[in-house]
């Protein structure tokens, strides 16, 4: 009997975890080789212990509380504020708790491949620097556009009365906008 109590939490201790997304609340708004772009809410529940595959960055659009588990158990409360912006590397475990009445909403963009080799910098200064890491940079948008080329592939998200639009621009294009027009707010993140 005890082999078999062995065995068994063997496997429950070496089956992987699932990914954070899909999961209810949770809609995936584009997706192509270099990206998966989700728009999350953290709904009045708890949601299961997962980890990121992925490197993953983001904008939240709403404010919002929830509780974050870390893999140890321990129970951190979390305030977050509309417009903050983050950057996490892969292998991330947790589970999450939605408290709020109205959810905290965010867009999550998740890298699916490796950094893109012989990226250069920016040709065009997108707005305001926001946030610069390893693998992004988050830009928001100024209001208004003039002729710019991308030195690298990038997702923008804008707000448009309240809600994400999503568009993912390819290293090398040239425009004068980034289909921002009408948008509250403009993200743009540049992949490196």
């Amino acid at each position: 009997m005890r082999f078999i109590v062995a065995v068994l939490l063997f496997f429950v201790q070496t089956s992987p975890l699932p990914p954070p997304f899909p999961r209810e609340g949770a809609t995936k708004l584009l997706e192509n080789d270099r990206v998966a772009v989700w728009d999350v809410a953290w709904l009045r529940q708890a949601y299961p212990v997962h980890r990121h595959i992925y490197d993953y960055s983001g904008v939240y659009y709403t404010s919002g509380d929830r509780v974050v588990v870390s893999e140890g158990g321990t129970r951190s409360p979390a305030k977050t504020v509309a417009w903050d912006t983050f950057f996490f590397r892969r292998g991330v475990t947790h589970s999450e708790e939605g408290t709020s009445d109205e959810p905290l909403r965010a867009v999550f963009v998740e890298f699916k491949e490796p950094s893109a080799l012989g990226a250069t910098d920016a040709q065009y200064a997108f707005g305001r620097k926001i946030r610069e890491s390893e693998r992004v940079v988050i830009w928001e948008a100024g209001p208004a556009a003039s002729p710019h080329s991308h030195a690298r592939d990038a997702v923008v998200a804008s707000f448009v009365n309240g809600k994400p639009r999503i568009n993912f621009v390819p290293r090398g294009t040239a425009h004068k906008d980034d289909q921002s027009s009408g948008a509250e707010r403009t993200f743009i993140f540049e992949l490196k």
